[in-house]
């Protein structure tokens, strides 16, 4: 091949590789990213007026109520402090011997996966605050390595926290009139709230796929509250955080 022959080729190369490229590639541009979920419980519609005068129907969703509760650090949390954040919620309480150590556990490793992200937040709901005072759960959270001011365990008048879970978090949590080993029946679910108090998802706890579905679903709503935030670098953390 000659030096004539040789820039012909070159210039073919670079003419015919930025349209294969093109080719190539364009098609993929157009698969649609994973949405964050949808807010849960609509409770209908409110006319507002936007900036230009227009008349505007938004749709209104349950938000959580708020609560004031002490921390197992000795101080004290009120729910609406949590605005701004992504935050997952459980009712457990820290005698359980049934599924709360599975809870637990799973929160553990929903923590440690978005350690770094300060938008994120996890509380813990005691159903027993008459034996879990501030010490039995600060003594629950060194347990399961919960870091100050990432993951909160809370307590309060029990009435509070019954009606929190049933009108709040829509999920059971009561005394177990049978007599049942747990003394407490409360549900396994942890549920993803939104930094409007929104509800966006409930997740088996004791389910590790579950889990799973429940830590792709935050990073996509961080996708909507992180300054600076990149999904393509939370997609490769994802990857070792999921297996996949």
């Amino acid at each position: 091949m000659n030096s004539k022959q040789i820039r012909i080729f070159a210039l073919a190369i670079v003419i015919l590789l930025p349209l294969l490229f093109f080719f190539l590639f364009k098609p993929l541009s157009k698969v649609p990213r994973p949405k964050a979920p949808p807010r849960l419980f609509s409770q209908g519609v409110v006319e507002t007026v936007n900036e230009n005068g227009e008349k505007v129907l938004d749709s209104v969703y349950h938000v959580i109520p708020n609560f004031k509760f002490q921390t197992h650090n000795g101080d004290s949390l009120e729910l609406d402090s949590l605005r701004g954040n992504i935050y997952v919620a459980d009712f457990f309480f820290a005698t359980c011997p049934g599924i709360c150590p599975k809870l637990s556990a799973s929160l553990e490793r929903v923590q440690q996966a978005f350690i770094k992200d300060r938008n994120f937040k996890i509380v813990s709901f005691t159903v027993d605050p008459a034996k879990d005072t501030i010490e039995a759960l600060r003594r629950y959270a060194d347990l399961h390595n919960a870091i100050p001011g990432k993951w909160y365990f809370l307590r309060g008048p029990q009435e509070n926290i019954f009606k929190l879970a049933y009108d709040g978090f829509f999920i059971t949590a009561k005394p177990d009139e049978d007599g049942g080993p747990e003394a407490y029946i409360h549900s396994e679910k942890l549920v993803l709230v939104d930094w409007n108090g929104n509800i966006r998802g409930y997740y088996s706890g004791i389910d590790s796929a579950s889990v799973k579905k429940l830590m792709g679903d935050i990073v996509l709503l961080l996708r909507y509250t992180e300054k600076g935030f990149n999904f393509k670098e939370q997609k490769k953390t994802s990857k070792k955080i999921f297996g996949r």
